[in-house]
Parts: structure tokens; C-alpha cells; sequence
């Protein structure tokens, strides 16, 4: 298969990575070794660590791993995967630490692959890329107090924006208050149409309609 290597070892001695094709050999003492060479998703998963804020979150990451060294992979380590494992689970835990709770919940970016991770993957014959750090999961108790806080904030802000609402309709009562005291005229006209936009009837009076008083006697 053209996914496969082949190992080739005689009398316990490493003789040739072999590539697809055949291949004869007459003599004896031979053992082959294939190794798949296909992009395989490697998780970590979920790791509880404190934050720089003393918080204990779970976090997991990602990524995507091919062999590349088929020896290195088959001679460094009984359990190859392991080592990136521990390498991934080592790196998350020292990362996580220098975050804040707020950080890490905004994301920990990784522009490429971290050197120490890259390094334990080198060793264990792998290629290793598009690493990423997944799901970030809070205790319970944080989730609800992150919940109750953002409901808070939204009551105040619906709070501020009544109370500046009434401010704007009290200052705009004063003002037209003071309009009317200055021009008794206009204050009369509004009331005429206030009373005809209700079916009612206004009397304006004027002093020259009054009848005089008398004087006494």
C-alpha cells in the first residue's frame, strides 16, 4: 500500500526502510515492520489546570500527526504517542498557568507549533501540525456567577437608560413649562387644542369681556 513502510531488520540489526513494491529476499533472520504514514487526529484530552487567577479549568487540544521517521518511530519509545501526549499535556499546563481566567476563556491562540511539542513529536518519528487548544470547560459554580453577573450588567444598563430616558422627558416638561409662563398666548392655544383633540370646549375669557363691577357704595 502506498500509505505503508516497511522496516526491514535481519538478525535484530536495522537493514532498510522499505517503500512500496516488491521486494525478495532469499536469505533468512528477516523481519518486516510496516508502519502506516497517514494524517491521523491526535486529541488530548480534557486536562484540569489552574489558571494564573487560581481557577480550575479543563482544557483539551488538538492536532493532526503523520510518521515521517518510520525508524525513530518504531526504536525511541515503547509507546510513541505517549511521548507527544505527555509533551502536549506539559505544554497546556504551563501555558494555562500564566493565563487568567479571562484569557484563556478569550482563547490561547497558537501560531505554530510550540518547540517543546514539536520536538518530542521529532523524536518519536512524527510530523506534527495544526495544533490547536479546544474546549475550555469551567466549573459549574463559575458558569452560573458568569450568568448572573451578565444579567446584572444588562438590568443596569436598562436601569441607566430609563433613568435617562426620564431625565430627557423631565427636561423637556421644564422647558416647555417655561415657554409657556413667557407667552400666556401660546399657553392658551395649547390648551384650546389639548381640549378640541378631546371633544371639549374651551372659554377664553378676555378683561375687555367682563362686566365692570359697580362701585360700592
Amino acid at each position: 500500500m502506498t500509505h505503508e513502510r516497511v522496516v526491514h531488520y535481519r538478525h535484530g540489526r536495522l537493514v532498510d526502510v522499505l517503500g512500496p513494491g516488491r521486494h525478495r529476499f532469499w536469505t533468512t533472520g528477516h523481519v518486516f515492520t510496516p508502519v502506516d504514514t497517514r494524517v491521523q487526529v491526535f486529541e488530548v484530552r480534557p486536562q484540569e489546570i489552574p489558571t494564573s487567577d487560581g481557577i480550575s479549568v479543563k482544557v483539551s487540544a488538538s492536532a493532526r500527526v503523520a510518521v515521517v521517521d518510520p525508524v525513530a518511530h518504531l526504536e525511541h519509545a515503547v509507546d510513541p504517542h505517549a511521548i507527544v501526549y505527555d509533551a502536549v499535556k506539559a505544554w497546556l499546563r504551563d501555558t494555562v498557568h500564566l493565563h487568567t481566567l479571562d484569557e484563556v476563556l478569550a482563547g490561547i491562540v497558537v501560531e505554530a507549533v510550540p518547540d517543546p511539542i514539536a520536538e518530542a513529536a521529532s523524536s518519536a518519528g512524527y510530523a506534527l501540525t495544526d495544533f490547536a487548544v479546544r474546549d475550555v470547560i469551567v466549573p459549574a459554580e463559575i458558569r452560573r456567577a458568569a450568568e448572573e453577573l451578565v444579567t446584572v450588567r444588562q438590568q443596569a444598563q436598562v436601569a441607566l437608560e430609563r433613568a435617562r430616558g426620564e431625565v430627557a422627558a423631565t427636561r423637556a416638561l421644564a422647558n416647555g413649562a417655561k415657554i409657556l409662563e413667557d407667552h400666556p398666548l401660546l399657553a392658551s392655544i395649547r390648551l384650546a387644542e389639548t381640549a378640541a383633540s378631546h371633544g371639549g370646549t374651551v372659554v377664553i375669557e378676555r378683561p375687555a369681556d367682563r362686566p365692570a363691577q359697580q362701585p360700592l357704595a
